[in-house]
């Protein structure tokens, strides 16, 4: 579906002024436009996020979810500091504006830049998001039934992987070179399949972001926020962390690699910050078995993606579709950075549990 933007902020625009029933005039500017929403900063202070697409399976096509979906999770994360504080929520469509939105607080920062300091502040928010329920109100039967909750992750992981190389390798132009490379992930990632009883044996089950590319964080002089919690879950914190420090999430910001020593920082810091040392050996454990089932993932979904941007965007051209151009000039730059990046989850796969 082609949004009509500038026909849709006049839309929200009056029906923003009868919601809000305020005689003095308001600015309304789109700041945004993500996968599932489009973001207007209302008055500089405020952000209204309007739910225009479903991102995942999970919603079902309807957008209201999407909304609705947010709406709870932000309900649990008011007062945190890990997050937007949510102002405001019209959870169904209206006769003036047939989309469903939450108004949130403006957040001062910039993206993730992987400097020490950022990754200090990281690893800090995701301590504390991932500790929150030792607080008995912050227990996780907040958030269901609205939130998946994800059973062994090892399995599931690798199954959607798995999905998504399957459409790599009925590609008729796959290289064999990719195939190859995928083959022999998939065939790594399932020989560690069995270490999955260990989460079993120390289970611990907290919300997780699980989107942790770089322009999802706001980062400020005090603290970093999670912004954009469409995949977020319940299940092993572990996830969180391997999404962060997966190499396929980290290469988005500018072809950025991690440096071992600064992932190592990242780590200690985040393990520091759960102030629970008891807690901190049951996370290091999950990060041991399922931390590098992310970027596995990733890194075959990255494949399956290319065949779904061939078909929809290779004969665009400049003057029909800008955006189409630029998704192929991506796709052209991740071609190239594949054998890298396939390198280094070989080595992490090959890690000792």
């Amino acid at each position: 579906m082609i949004l009509n933007l500038p026909a849709l902020k006049a839309q929200l625009e009056v029906h923003l002024q009868q919601r809000l029933k305020d005689s003095e005039p308001f600015s309304l500017e789109l700041f945004a436009h993500g996968e599932a929403n489009l973001i207007y900063r209302l008055n500089q202070t405020s952000l209204v996020r309007v739910a225009v697409n479903t991102p995942n399976q999970r919603f079902q096509g309807d957008i209201c979810r999407v909304t609705q979906f947010e709406q709870t999770i932000l309900n649990y994360l008011q007062g945190t500091g890990i997050s937007h504080e949510l102002q405001g929520a019209v959870l169904e469509p209206s006769g003036n504006f047939p989309y469903t939105y939450l108004i949130t607080n403006f957040l001062e920062g910039g993206p993730l830049n992987y400097s020490r300091t950022h990754l200090f502040k990281c690893a800090q928010s995701l301590a504390r998001l991932h500790r929150l329920p030792r607080d008995p109100a912050y227990a996780i039967a907040h958030l269901t039934p609205s939130l998946p909750v994800i059973q062994q992750p090892l399995t599931l992981f690798y199954n959607e992987a798995k999905a998504y190389a399957q459409a790599y390798f009925d590609f008729p132009q796959a290289e064999p070179a990719v195939v190859e490379m995928l083959q022999t992930v998939l065939g790594k990632a399932q020989s560690r399949l069995q270490a999955e009883a260990l989460l079993e044996q120390y289970p611990y089950v907290c919300l997780v972001h699980s989107d942790h590319t770089y322009d999802n964080w706001v980062i400020n002089d005090k603290r970093a926020c999670l912004i954009d919690w469409e995949w977020a879950e319940l299940g092993s914190p572990a996830g969180d962390l391997g999404h962060f420090l997966s190499p396929i999430t980290i290469q988005r910001y500018q072809g950025y690699q991690l440096r071992p020593a600064d992932r190592e920082f990242f780590l200690q810091t985040y393990y520091n910050a759960l102030e629970d040392r008891r807690l901190a050996a049951i996370i290091e454990k999950h990060f041991a078995v399922f931390g590098v089932y992310p970027a596995v993932r990733s890194l075959c979904w990255t494949a399956g993606y290319w065949v779904t941007a061939l078909r929809w965007y290779e004969a665009a051209t400049e003057d029909e579709s800008p955006s189409a151009v630029a998704r192929m000039e991506r796709l052209h730059r991740s071609r190239k950075q594949f054998p890298e990046l396939w390198q280094s989850l070989i080595e992490w796969l090959d890690e000792e549990i």
